[in-house]
């Protein structure tokens, strides 16, 4: 069999680190490839602010899916139970997650151009369409099926294009693209917390889409690829690689995303009803205002943007998996020592505590987790890879809204929030075997992975 070696030189001037992988020709050829990673200059970092962009209003808003949850469920959607309305926010999350798994290989193989255009563009009209939608048929095809199939390919695209520019500083590229889902989730229930009993619903929506627009505009125009395209005349690759869960390494890190996006969104769709019920469920004193519900996702998210930012940083100094594994271990304890106790009964200022150490936490799940996957396998794979573990992923976010309703409709606040502790200690397992795998089966402490 031939082999052939040629280089790739970065486009910017101070480049800095090489990755080889090998590559199979059209001719089944083995091909050595020398990557060149810029990790920085005017366009990697320019890729970045584009990512941050298209995460705003697409990631953004399902992370502030919450407070149009709970305004539907009061309002168009009232004859409904909580758990029916939760699945229009689950399809929506699952499908953006399961059809990942899709789009990695048309990433590798057309790029960031096309794609992006095609999945701005749906995103844009089913925030138009949404606006108009008073049935819930109406809502699952507007919201869940348009906007996830579209939402699926623009967060896809983001994430996926920065492992063409970044490979020392990959995480704090990551945790930034991921910062703009949580500034989405943080600005938008502010706006909606305005434009609600001001303009109504559908004006709402037209807004949101319009930013939506912009966004996307400046996210396009910025975001571009990098690497060659991986076209071949062979067969396509399986677009899930089922030989990948054959590793351990990789099985018990699909195990905890499925964890970390089954908590992570049950409680940003949740957490308005939550209020709801915690303030009608409690004494008079503990009482939680109205305004709360939309306040609280602006603590969530704003707090998940500096989880998502900083641990990135030091990700690159200490090895992702020991940040991760720090941030979780950090979150369970608040979790089971202090929001389970106290949380549905404690005062406002307690509970934006809470939520606030919890939004930290999280957010150092979401944006380094996908850096995780990507010490797992060749660069040219990553979209391949990304997209089956968050296939996995997807049942989670499929499933955690309608059980998270059921439960805090017929039972209790702090029997949910109990429950999501212990799927989090799943995740806390799939960390740790994970990274117990990567070291050969030997724990040590000290090694930065």
């Amino acid at each position: 069999m031939n082999t052939a070696r040629f280089r790739i030189a970065g486009n910017d001037s101070n480049a800095q680190d090489s990755t080889y992988a090998d590559e199979t020709n059209d001719n089944g050829s083995i091909v050595n490839v020398a990557w060149t990673y810029p990790d920085g200059g005017r366009q990697a970092w320019g890729c970045v602010l584009g990512s941050f962009f298209l995460m705003f209003p697409s990631f953004g808003f399902e992370v502030a899916l919450g407070t149009v949850q709970d305004y539907i469920a009061t309002h168009q959607l009232s004859d409904y139970s909580l758990s029916d309305v939760g699945w229009i926010s689950a399809i929506l999350v699952f499908l953006t997650l399961f059809l990942g798994v899709q789009v990695g290989p048309l990433f590798d193989r057309y790029g960031p151009r096309y794609l992006l255009i095609l999945g701005t563009s749906g995103s844009f009209l089913s925030y138009i369409l949404l606006a108009q939608c008073t049935r819930y048929w109406q809502f699952v095809l507007c919201l869940s099926i348009l906007g996830g199939v579209s939402s699926a390919i623009v967060t896809t695209v983001a994430i996926a294009v920065l492992s063409h520019w970044f490979h020392r500083r990959r995480a704090l590229a990551s945790g930034i693209c991921m910062g703009g889902s949580s500034a989405g989730g943080a600005i938008i229930p502010l706006l909606l917390r305005y434009t609600f009993p001001n303009y109504g619903w559908a004006w709402s929506m037209r807004i949101i889409a319009f930013i939506s627009a912009a966004c996307y505009l400046a996210g396009t125009i910025l975001v571009r690829g990098r690497l060659p395209l991986v076209r071949s005349t062979a067969a396509p690759r399986a677009v899930v690689d089922v030989r990948a869960f054959a590793s351990a390494r990789l099985s018990f890190l699909a195990l905890a995303v499925f964890s970390f996006e089954f908590i992570i969104f049950g409680c940003a769709a949740l957490l308005p009803t939550y209020i709801r019920y915690s303030s009608s469920t409690g004494s008079s004193e503990s009482e939680l205002p109205s305004d709360m519900q939309f306040y609280v996702l602006t603590v969530l998210n704003s707090m998940s943007f500096l989880g998502r930012t900083i641990p990135g940083f030091f990700a690159d100094k200490m090895g992702c998996f020991n940040v991760l594994l720090l941030l979780v271990i950090t979150t369970l304890v608040t979790m089971g020592a202090i929001w389970v106790p106290v949380g549905s009964h404690s005062s406002a200022s307690v509970l934006y505590v809470i939520v606030a150490l919890f939004g930290f936490g999280s957010g150092g799940w979401i944006s380094l987790a996908p850096v995780c996957a990507g010490q797992l396998c060749r660069t040219d794979e990553y979209g391949r890879f990304y997209g089956t573990i968050y296939m996995i992923a997807a049942f989670g976010v499929l499933l955690t809204v309608p059980i998270g309703g059921e439960l805090l409709q017929y039972a209790t606040p702090q029997i949910l929030i109990g429950f999501y502790a212990g799927i989090l200690v799943l995740g806390l397992l799939g960390v740790m075997t994970s990274r117990w795998a990567i070291l050969d089966w030997k724990w040590k402490w000290k090694v930065k992975v």
